[in-house]
């Protein structure tokens, strides 16, 4: 005598659809309710928001090894034109507003805020620029306070799945970075991909990836063009 316990295509399917709607329910059970106003927030605002969210976050945490934002100080040369003398630390503040949210080598991270310029008298001829070169450009050395977002490879990250492929999961990560995780890191972690349910899945619980979950991973790598990164994630884990 044989004992069935295989499950059919459909038992499946259906189990599956009941989990996801279960984790649905308990998202929805959790998150805010908003006005229907919010909708027409600039999206500027809700990038100033986010950062200083992740500011204050960061006064809170500097002592955890695993989060990935720094504040020090830092000394920068900034460039101005001669257009930009009338108000040099206007033109300052402004050069400065034009490197938030990209990445900076000499910041060693993504400049997320800034505060507290203040031109460095011993590098300029006390408080003139400098021509350097005979380039038009005059060259002021200033010091400021930094927060910046430093992925180190090895460092572990949370994020929201906001796209699934056969070749990747894609990630947002503090609603500003994107990420992805390869399909072959998904499955040496124990995913697997449904092609019928156009899904990941984990093996041994057949929790599905929906869009909206949380995942933690560990940075595998990270791109930068202009000023623009991008992370890619290995052991991910979905986080209840």
């Amino acid at each position: 005598m044989f004992k069935h316990n295989e499950e059919t295509k459909e038992e499946k399917k259906r189990r599956k659809q009941e989990k996801k709607e279960k984790k649905k329910r308990k998202r929805e059970s959790i998150e805010p309710i908003t006005a229907a106003s919010s909708n027409n927030h600039d999206h500027h605002d809700q990038t100033e928001n986010e950062v200083r969210r992740l500011n204050d976050d960061s006064q809170t945490n500097t002592s955890n090894d695993q989060i990935p934002f720094q504040k020090k100080v830092v000394s920068i040369m900034i460039s101005l034109l001669p257009s930009a003398m009338g108000n040099v630390q206007k033109s300052i503040h402004t050069s400065m507003q034009a490197m938030l949210l990209k990445y900076s080598d000499s910041l060693g991270g993504v400049l997320l805020s800034f505060d507290n310029i203040q031109l460095d008298e011993k590098k300029n001829d006390g408080c003139y620029g400098n021509i350097l070169n005979e380039m038009p450009h005059m060259h002021f050395f200033i010091t400021c306070n930094v927060l910046v977002f430093n992925p180190s490879i090895g460092k572990s990250l949370t994020g929201v799945v906001n796209e699934t492929f056969p070749s990747h999961v894609g990630v947002l990560v503090h609603e500003l970075f994107n990420a992805m995780i390869s399909a072959e890191f998904l499955r040496d972690s124990g995913f697997t991909f449904e092609a019928d349910l156009n899904e990941w899945s984990k093996d041994d619980t057949m929790t599905p990836v929906a869009i909206g979950d949380s995942i933690k991973f560990t940075v595998e790598k990270m791109h930068e063009c202009n000023g623009l990164i991008s992370l890619e994630g290995k052991e991910p884990v979905i986080v209840e």
